[in-house]
């Protein structure tokens, strides 16, 4: 092999190695987590932007109930954000418990115990949010709300949904007939 054959290859091996380094840089920057803002309210508004004025047009919603639906939908979010992030602080103290030595059982135990609490907490206040939201609604304002309500529920629990709205005849001859 000649001196101008080596010179090409390694030339070939330099620009390779700087090519993925920079598509390894890229992916790193791309999968970065964004900064999250303490604000419950500003986050909401960053993940959609325009859901507020959305309902509000399909609903048909006058001045005033925007103006309490926007202040009920601040207020839900706020509340629900302060839940998430407690429920998270508790997950981190299960794991530092857990890579503790000898984990105390007990301290785990109340941790799973406060993070029950703290989900039931969070289905009580939307429960509360959903109920509050349906007294602002007229009746047909109400029945396009359920209708927004079943688009946003993930797949999952609109199957379930459906389970729970069907006769219990008609589910048993449906899993037997599987």
């Amino acid at each position: 092999m000649n001196i101008f054959t080596k010179n090409r290859m390694l030339v070939g091996a330099v620009i390779l190695l700087v090519a993925l380094n920079i598509a390894t840089i890229g992916t790193i920057a791309l999968k970065q987590p964004k900064p999250q803002d303490s604000s419950a309210r500003e986050g909401f508004s960053r993940q959609r932007p325009n859901l507020g004025r959305s309902i509000s047009t399909e609903l048909g919603l006058t001045p005033e109930q925007e103006t309490v639906f926007e202040e009920l939908r601040r207020s839900y979010f706020e509340e629900n954000l302060e839940i998430r992030r407690a429920i998270q602080a508790h997950h981190r103290m299960i794991m530092q418990e857990l890579d503790a030595e000898n984990p105390n059982r007990v301290k785990l135990d109340s941790l799973a115990a406060e993070i029950g609490h703290l989900h039931e907490q969070q289905q009580l206040a939307t429960i509360e949010h959903f109920v509050t939201l349906r007294e602002v609604c007229s009746p047909e304002q109400y029945q396009n709300l359920q209708k927004i309500f079943r688009r946003a529920m993930p797949q999952n629990q609109r199957m379930l949904h459906r389970e729970r709205r069907q006769p219990m005849e008609h589910r048993r001859s449906t899993t037997t007939n599987e």
